[in-house]
């Protein structure tokens, strides 16, 4: 068995042969390698060494004109050239390793820049209009076929596990239909798919060609191909096209969010040669597309978020406002329900059901399911699957009204687990061709061959269930937090009135951030408020550091948010050994520290400063995306007395505003705010 996930499809050393491919040395800007009919095109015979205005009548810079081209990124075209006594050629520009490529096409028939604004304009507005994505990909199609005049466009979306489903068609009327048929996943493998990203536009003009070798032969590594326009095809997929009937094709990648959403696949019954204006304008209507889609996913997953946030709000205030959560959570089976869209909840408690709402298994097929569930959750936050079926022993009854599962545990007096169930959902796939067909060799020798059959073949998909989204997985997450907070709040607070001493650790917890163990806000004000009366009575001075972790979310997002706790954790401890004894450092929120300094000068403040600047800067904890490779801090320093300042509310945002003058500065320094004139009471 062979796949075609090992092709090397982006390297196959030849060309389609209705165009001309010319590879010239980036340096010396003369011609290394070609490909294609060069005296049927240019009327020449091309020669290793010649320059462009030797083959195309104009130098390279000409040709490439203003296109900025950089390896790794599509062509781009860069207008026409007429060679004496020849057809007009349009030109495409790209890079690939040391090469630049020069790609030449027939121009076919070329409308006015005016016409193509026009059609540009009225692609758009259409869109725009669009109510909903079935009427986009309908316009999407019809589109796309009256710009090209193919037999058949076809808007085609990816499922999760890489099949395609045809959500729009437009063809002739003789075509065969493939409306709602799904297609396999081995029919676009995975590097294919790769290069779909990389290159939004492929053409086919003749699927029946004979590939035009790349002249001369490469001696060494093969040239990757990959943003080529001509680069030939593989003999697989030529093989799979003609199998289908179609003799050309072309297909346009829809990108949404940056992933490979889907394609709009277009074929025709014989040879079709689309120019490269038009591709231009199909180009256009993929990205409209595309833009489409994200807009109106954004738009339907706010209003499912809204009515998710609608319902956990209503549910946590019914928790905070009663005497007992734990007691009010087992009576709100019915609004927990509502929570996300399923079909029935159930709270269970060492698996018996304490409260439940909506269609259910029995209590025999609860109290089977629970231990599976919670063996799934140990060192998890939750556990969610749409095809249970799969994975865990159940009986069909069971699967019936519970094939989608989204569990959590609630830490209360006993543990609860809680568990919103989604039906079994019944689902009749269409496929194009069986899909238990694979491509296969039974020799070593012989060739990759592709499927033959694209006849309907239809398959009953059970025991799955819609799948959960991320949002909804949140959402009830989001809930456990929130609902075990209120709860332990609550067996804290009767705590607290049973056993004095707990009043001691309560204290404590509100005036500690939990992570760092410096004081918190809380703590950090009232001080401020006690140091700036004593400094007015005594006519002293106070100082104020504000400080902030240099690019700390570029950290979380390269190392990850434990890493990022770990950092603030050591960056604190680096603030706290610095500091004086009488002085107050704090974690104000985030990545952001602060000190109040009490009976300090200026001049003091400052080297107290540099001695935390340099300290966190020793503790040399790798940081790539921060200019100086490590962690690095900045700082703001506000110093003076209370009647020089006025309130102390100036006070923290000079030094605040001293920080934010550090960090623009360059961080990884100090920034001192200037003393305003001296106030007169």
């Amino acid at each position: 068995m062979r796949s075609c996930d090992v092709e090397p499809i982006h390297v196959p050393g030849s060309i389609q042969p209705h165009g001309l491919l010319l590879l010239f040395d980036a340096g010396s800007e003369t011609l290394a390698h070609w490909a294609g009919d060069v005296e049927r095109l240019l009327g020449a015979q091309p020669a290793i060494g010649q320059r462009p205005i030797e083959l195309l009548g104009a130098p390279l810079s000409e040709l490439i004109g203003s296109c900025l081209m950089s390896n790794g990124e599509e062509a781009v075209l860069g207008g026409s050239i007429k060679p004496v006594g020849r057809e007009p050629l349009t030109v495409t520009v790209s890079r690939t390793g040391s090469f630049i490529a020069i790609e030449l096409e027939p121009v076919g028939e070329v409308g006015t820049a005016a016409a193509a604004l026009e059609q540009v304009r009225a692609i758009s507005d259409r869109f725009d209009a669009m109510p909903t994505l079935s009427d986009a990909f309908d316009s999407a199609a019809a589109f796309v076929r009256a710009i090209t005049g193919y037999d058949r466009v076809m808007i085609y979306e990816f499922m999760p596990d890489w099949s395609g489903s045809v959500v729009a068609e437009a063809r002739a009327p003789d075509m065969p239909a493939y409306l709602h048929h799904r297609f396999p996943a081995s029919d676009i493998p995975a590097q294919a798919r790769e290069l779909y990203l990389l290159n939004l536009v492929r053409v086919i003009p003749d699927a029946n060609y004979t590939p035009k070798l790349l002249r001369p032969e490469c001696g060494g590594l093969p040239i990757d191909m990959t943003h080529c326009i001509l680069r030939s095809v593989s003999p697989v997929h030529l093989q799979y096209l003609q199998n289908m009937g179609v003799g050309a094709s072309m297909s346009i990648s829809l990108l949404v969010d940056g992933k490979l959403w889907g394609l709009i696949a277009c074929h025709h019954r014989s040879a079709r040669c689309v120019p490269a204006e038009a591709r231009l304008l199909c180009r256009h209507v993929g990205t409209s597309l595309s833009a489409f889609i994200l807009t109106f996913s954004h738009n339907e997953n706010s209003s499912r978020n809204a009515v998710c946030a609608a319902a956990l709000e209503t549910l946590l205030k019914s928790l905070r406002a009663t005497d007992d959560p734990e007691l009010t959570l087992r009576s709100s089976a019915k609004q927990m329900v509502k929570l996300v869209d399923c079909g029935g909840f159930a709270l269970l408690a060492n698996g018996e059901l304490v409260a439940g709402a909506g269609q259910l298994p029995t209590d025999t097929g609860l109290r089977d399911l629970a231990p599976l569930l919670e063996e799934r959750l140990v060192g998890r936050e939750s556990y969610a699957t749409e095809s249970l079926g799969e994975t865990l022993p159940c009986s069909p009854s069971v699967i019936a009204l519970a094939s989608g599962v989204l569990a959590v545990k609630l830490e209360a007096s006993r543990p609860l687990l809680a568990l919103w169930l989604r039906p079994e959902q019944v689902e009749e796939i269409i496929w194009a061709g069986d899909p238990r067909e694979k491509d296969e060799v039974t020799e070593p020798s012989k060739a990759l061959t592709p499927r033959r059959s694209f006849a309907k073949w239809r398959e009953r998909v059970r025991g799955r269930s819609r799948p959960w989204s991320l949002h909804e997985i949140n959402v009830v997450k989001l809930f456990q937090g929130r609902a075990e907070f209120t709860i332990q709040r609550h067996r804290l607070k009767i705590a607290v009135e049973e056993l004095g001493v707990a009043n001691a650790a309560l204290s404590a917890l509100a005036t500690t951030d939990a992570l760092t163990g410096l004081s918190n806000r809380r703590l950090f004000d009232d001080r401020l408020t006690t140091a700036w009366q004593r400094a007015s009575r005594h006519h002293s001075s106070i100082a104020i550091v504000a400080i902030d972790v240099d690019h700390f979310k570029k950290y979380n997002d390269h190392f990850g948010h434990p890493a990022g706790d770990e950092c603030l954790k050591q960056v604190a401890r680096a603030i706290s050994a610095e500091h004086r004894q009488v002085d107050v450092a704090a974690r104000i929120g985030g990545e952001e520290f602060g000190l109040l300094l009490s009976d300090i000068d200026a001049n003091g403040a400052a080297v107290l400063a540099e001695r935390v600047r340099l300290a966190v800067e020793q503790l040399g904890l790798a940081h790539p995306s921060n200019d100086a490779g490590i962690v690095t801090i900045s700082l703001g320093i506000a110093t003076g007395s209370p009647a020089v300042w006025g309130d102390p509310a100036r006070l923290l945002s000079a030094a605040d505003k001293a920080l934010y003058e550090a960090k623009a500065d360059g961080r990884n320094r100090i920034g001192t705010a200037s003393v305003p004139a001296q106030i007169v009471c």
